[in-house]
Parts: C-alpha cells; sequence; structure tokens
C-alpha cells in the first residue's frame, strides 16, 4: 500500500485537493478530522484543563476552541504543550485507519497532515505532496472566516511554503480552477503509480 503525505500551509486548499482524491475513490485520512473528535472526548478535555485552565472550556463544558486557537497561534511555548498531547494520540489512530485500509486490500491511501513536516513525520509516508497557493489567494479564500492577523499567526506558526515544497515529492499548485488542479491531481496520481510498479518490478529481479 502507498502512503501518501499530503501537506500545505494554512488556507492553501488541502482540502480541496482531498475532495479530488476521493472522486478518484482513493480513501483520505484528515488529521483535522480526527483532532476534531479528540477534542469532544472526555480525556482530552480534562487534560485542556489540567493544562491550559478551565477557562479554555465554554459554558457547555466543551473546548472553546477559538480562545485556544488565539493562545497556541500567539505563543510557540503553550503550542508545543497541545502538540504533545494531541499529536501521539492522532498519529495512532492514523496507523489504525491505515492498518484498517490495508486490510481491505486498498493500494493507495492519503493522509492530510497540516503539520506533517513540523512534526517529523516524514518517514511515516511513501510519498509527500505539498498543496500550494499565493499568499494573496489565501488571504482572499479565508477572509470571510479570519482576520488577517489571524491568518497572519496560523501561517507563522507552520514552516515556510518554500522549505515544505524542497522536502516534497510533488507539489500540486491549487492558486487554479477546480478543472486544473483535478488535472495535476490525476497526473500526480499516475506518475505515483507508474514509479511504484517500477520500483516493485526492480525489487522482485
Amino acid at each position: 500500500m502507498i502512503r501518501i503525505g499530503l501537506t500545505g500551509v494554512f488556507g492553501s486548499g488541502k482540502s480541496t485537493v482531498c475532495q479530488i482524491f476521493k472522486r478518484m475513490g482513493i480513501p483520505v485520512i484528515s488529521c483535522d478530522d480526527i483532532v476534531d473528535r479528540l477534542l469532544k472526548t472526555k480525556k482530552i478535555r480534562q487534560e485542556i484543563v489540567r493544562i491550559f485552565g478551565k477557562e479554555y472550556l465554554d459554558e457547555n463544558g466543551q473546548v472553546n476552541r477559538k480562545k485556544l486557537a488565539n493562545l497556541i497561534f500567539s505563543s510557540e511555548k503553550e503550542r508545543k504543550k497541545l502538540n504533545a498531547l494531541i499529536h501521539p494520540l492522532v498519529f495512532e489512530r492514523i496507523e489504525k485507519k491505515l492498518d484498517t485500509y490495508r486490510k481491505k486490500g486498498k493500494m493507495i491511501v492519503v493522509v492530510e497532515v497540516p503539520l506533517l513536516f513540523e512534526t517529523r513525520s516524514e518517514n511515516r509516508f511513501d510519498v509527500i505532496i505539498t498543496v500550494a497557493s499565493p499568499y494573496e489567494a489565501i488571504r482572499e479564500r479565508l477572509r470571510n472566516k479570519y482576520t488577517s492577523e489571524e491568518i497572519r499567526m496560523r501561517m507563522n506558526s507552520q514552516m515556510p511554503l518554500d522549505k515544505k515544497i524542497a522536502l516534497s515529492d510533488y507539489v500540486i499548485d491549487n492558486s487554479k480552477s477546480i478543472s486544473e488542479t483535478t488535472d495535476v491531481v490525476k497526473n500526480v496520481l499516475d506518475d505515483i503509480i507508474r514509479r511504484k510498479k517500477i520500483w516493485l518490478k526492480k525489487s522482485k529481479n
């Protein structure tokens, strides 16, 4: 099974590319979805209170995500605390999902990992793809959901795009139309499969 790690900076359009892979019949595992479910568990809520304080829960006893986000994206020290709590659990669940897909005979699985390089997770994957978009396109895409300062803080908390690109096997430019991006994804997927077949053939000789 080919394990594809898909990453990119905040707002680059990783979800859009993941949807394209899904339409092609490729299973996709989302770290964001896993984190979302973890934050709803009693165990994690208790840990959030222990580490950050009761003020990071809302009136319903759920994690106040906006408040927590403002904290961790403004403080590297606090961000490391949250990452140390969440990331091991996230990758544990990823491995379980990958094992399930392997048992089902899936040939390729995409794992969306926003902090793939920041968590030094390169060795978990056979292929790494970075989704790229110009900063202006990102800002336009997110302007109705985040302030300019919130976008800046989130982007500053991640590895710069040029470094991610340099460490990746493929780059998908997501600044164009859906049709054009879909064509790029298809070409990348075809090349991954072709390279895998060549590698398998060589390994048998």
